[in-house]
């Protein structure tokens, strides 16, 4: 019984939702009109206009949850020479309603790749937690890596870089050269190249738990054992 309401509410998840929504553009004026999510993609059409901009889940080059409100598609689609051969970007921002932990939990799964979440909400089951600076190239801004059995979270007021990580997809590995730092290697918006990581650098403000790490490279360890015998 379990199974078949789990699998009922998996299925309403995947119905067609619709939006609202603003393409937002540097150089142009913004384009207003509707946002679909469907199970197999997502589209926008801009209002009084038939053409249907669309993207199944595998052109989906890179998703970016910028809120729950708004968020950034990476196609491979070229942008054109003034670009440099760089891919189209997309950014939309919802006007009405919201892209919420479930309904993107369900996309995530379509995309099957890495994603980029800064929506960082209520956090449960936390097993530990740091009060940390991310250092940036320029300064930085301070926060709390929480870590939960299944989940790395960022947690900070700069919205920017609030970021939220399954340890499963989206951490390659964590690396820490002494009690006050770690590194964590993540994988993110790599632009094709997503065997290559993104460091994320954190100065910690108490001393990280040896045992604690050791447990979480162990962990991750596993993981990748498991990933490497699956293929």
């Amino acid at each position: 019984m379990r199974f078949a309401i789990t699998l009922l509410a998996f299925s309403q998840l995947l119905a067609a939702q619709t939006f609202p929504a603003v393409q937002e553009k540097r150089l142009w004026p913004d384009a207003r009109g509707e946002i679909r999510i469907t199970e197999n993609g997502m589209e926008f059409q801009k209002a009084g206009e038939e053409a249907v901009l669309r993207w199944a889940y595998p052109d989906i080059q890179h998703f970016d949850r910028v809120s729950r409100t708004e968020f950034v598609l990476l196609s491979y689609e070229d942008a054109g020479w003034r670009k440099l051969g760089r891919d189209r970007q997309f950014r939309f921002r919802i006007t009405s309603g919201e892209l919420s932990d479930g309904l993107f939990e369900t996309m995530q799964q379509r995309l099957r790749k890495p994603v980029t979440d800064r929506a960082v909400g209520q956090i449960s089951g936390a097993e530990y937690e740091l009060p940390v600076k991310h250092l940036h190239s320029w300064g930085g801004c301070e926060g709390r890596l929480i870590f939960t059995a299944d989940t790395i979270y960022y947690q900070t007021n700069h919205a920017q870089d609030a970021r939220t990580w399954q340890i499963a997809r989206d951490i390659q590995s964590v690396w820490s050269l002494d009690l006050y730092q770690m590194e964590l290697h993540v994988y993110e918006n790599n632009r094709r190249e997503f065997s290559q990581t993104r460091i994320f650098n954190f100065a910690l403000k108490e001393p990280l738990d040896p045992v604690f790490y050791r447990t979480l490279k162990l962990k991750l360890y596993e993981l990748e054992s498991t990933h490497l015998a699956v293929r």
